[in-house]
């Protein structure tokens, strides 16, 4: 009897499946670049600071480089008229300046920004600061122009396609070039794999560069209509690098990949091309925000390549080991070879994983209060499906594998382990997609932006401080409340312990709210308010153990 008979190598074929439902769950929660869009982390004037002049200056300090875009950075006073003012963008930092700010008298003052994070979204927000003293209201600033709903369905759709093209496309490179034995011939099966690449790298090729123009619009905030007249070389500038790698690495590999077994230039030409095509996402990432940055990007750049190594492993697999049922050392050899790859891609994507899924989510929260986590936990329900076609290969398939006696039986095992591994490989395409609209959502939580246009701000005396009180967006339900403590000069004052801030309106007492320091002197709390009407805000400030002013500011909440 062959060694088919005793079914070592299919031994070896089933447990290579349950190791990769491990696998995927860790390679796929990572099989894209970071993705977490730019946050505003520091201002000059503060939020809700007043200050005695005008700044000739307004800096808003990201924690990452981003750039301007055709929606320009506008300022406008308390009753919604724009202030002459010019606007630039230097690496994290984007300073406004205010030429006529001698000019300005006192008031509230709004500046409304929008810019655009490393990997083209837009970002937009308001910093409210006033001079001498705050206006008692505020008319909203023009709201930012966003991209319809058909710019972001073509954007992730564009994404995926091409997230599936080049994992699917590198991965078979990887394939023929390092697992398929060159000593087989397989001419049939070595031409469906080029195929498939040729199709893959072409979808893959397509998508990267029909990324660049959707990205102008988006990143603008445009629609369709406007992908000639609007498009901004400079806005895309890491959309166009990182599509130069992906096609300039695909057209190394795939005429590389015949019909005949690779030679030693084709077999590098295969490697090197698709290594350079997997290079291409990384450009895009968010990897260089967080730190060390180095381990990151090369997280990023090692879980696309295990990616690829598993897809297109298991495509490869699915097309081969029926022609290789009968050739039982050439079919060890490829399982042997595989193994080995996604192995040690799997320790590599195991370790740093773990360590930028910690450093990218930020916390347990974000899994269940953003979009981003709700997509992370998707993925992770799809490979639980996954790990259960594992257990059933192994405790089912595996056992009847290892019965299998004669032709009969060892062509039987052949379609039941090929038909397995074609349904991770289908399970694998999910997941992918799944990335790809994955790739373009935020880990972080919205962040409130307190005092916007719509803000309401009252103001009291607390013996020598001053207390101003900011409510968004003052209507019943929920709200932001903001809460600073001034000197007598009008700078923000740290007090040696938080205040203690009490909400109450007639007939209805809240007691405490929980608030907690966001800036210097500046406090912020969540609150929801059951009614509308005037709402005093009771602020106690603990100087010392014998001095404890107290005073009440009162804002209108309106239906």
């Amino acid at each position: 009897m062959t060694a088919l008979a005793r079914p070592a190598w299919w031994s070896r074929a089933t447990s290579l499946a349950a190791a990769a439902l491990v696998a995927l769950a860790l390679v796929l929660l990572g099989s894209a670049p970071a993705s977490a869009h730019a946050e505003l982390v520091e201002t000059d004037p503060a939020e809700g600071a007043v200050v005695e002049t005008a700044p000739d200056t307004v800096t808003l300090t990201f924690n990452e480089t981003v750039r301007l875009t055709s929606q320009e950075i506008a300022v406008y006073d308390a009753q919604g008229r724009a202030v002459e003012s010019s606007a630039g963008a230097h690496g994290t930092e984007v300073r406004v300046d205010l030429p006529g700010a001698a000019g300005l008298g006192d008031g509230t003052y709004v500046v409304s920004w929008n810019v655009l994070s490393s990997d083209g979204h837009p970002v937009s927000g308001a910093l409210t600061f006033a001079v001498g003293a705050p206006s008692a209201s505020v008319t909203p600033p023009p709201a930012p122009t966003t991209s319809s709903a058909s710019v972001t369905v073509l954007r992730d759709v564009v994404t995926a396609v091409s997230l599936i093209g080049l994992l699917l496309a590198a991965g078979l490179a990887l394939f023929v070039a390092l697992v398929l034995p060159r000593s087989w011939s397989g001419t049939a099966v070595r031409a469906r794999l080029r195929r498939l690449l040729a199709y893959a790298a072409g979808a893959a090729g397509a998508g990267a560069v029909l990324q660049v123009p959707v990205a102008s619009v988006y990143g603008q905030g445009l629609e369709l209509g406007d992908l000639v007249a609007s498009f901004d070389p400079g806005l895309v500038a890491n959309e166009m690098f990182a599509a130069a790698l992906v096609v300039a690495g695909l057209g190394l590999a795939a005429p590389a990949c015949r019909s005949a077994a690779p030679g030693t230039v084709d077999r590098w030409l295969l490697t090197a091309g698709a290594l350079v095509a997997l290079a291409g996402p990384s450009v895009v990432g968010h990897s260089r925000a967080y730190s060390p940055s180095a381990l990151l990007i090369a997280a990023d750049v090692l879980h696309l390549v295990a990616g690829a190594l598993w897809l297109g492993g298991l495509v490869g697999l699915v097309l081969s080991l029926r022609a290789l049922s009968g050739r039982e050392v050439l079919a060890a050899r490829t399982l042997t070879r595989f193994s080995a790859l996604a192995g040690g891609a799997l320790l590599a994507v195991a370790v740093t994983g773990t360590f930028v899924g910690w450093r990218i989510v930020g916390s347990w929260a974000a899994l269940v209060e953003t979009r981003y986590g709700w997509l992370l936990l998707a993925k992770v329900a799809i490979a639980l499906v996954v790990a259960a076609i594992g257990g059933w290969n192994r405790w089912r398939t595996l056992p009847a594998v290892q019965a299998a006696a004669g032709f009969g039986d060892r062509e039987r095992a052949a379609v039941a382990v090929t038909r397995t591994v074609r349904v991770e490989a289908v399970l694998l395409v999910v997941l992918l997609g799944v990335t790809g609209v994955l790739v373009n959502q935020s880990p972080r939580p919205v962040p409130l932006t307190a005092a916007t246009g719509g803000t309401g701000v009252g103001a009291a005396t607390a013996g020598d401080l001053r207390v101003l009180a900011v409510m968004d967006p003052r209507r019943t339900g929920r709200n932001t409340l903001l809460v600073q403590v001034q000197d007598s000069s009008g700078e923000p004052y740290d007090p040696p312990v938080n205040p203690t801030v009490e909400l109450r309106t007639d007939g209805l007492d809240l007691g405490a709210v929980a608030v907690a320091p966001i800036a210097s002197g500046t406090y912020r709390g969540d609150v929801v308010l059951p009614r509308a009407g005037e709402w005093e805000v009771q602020v106690s400030v603990e100087l010392s153990r014998f001095e404890n002013p107290v005073t009440t500011v009162r804002l209108t909440v309106r239906p």
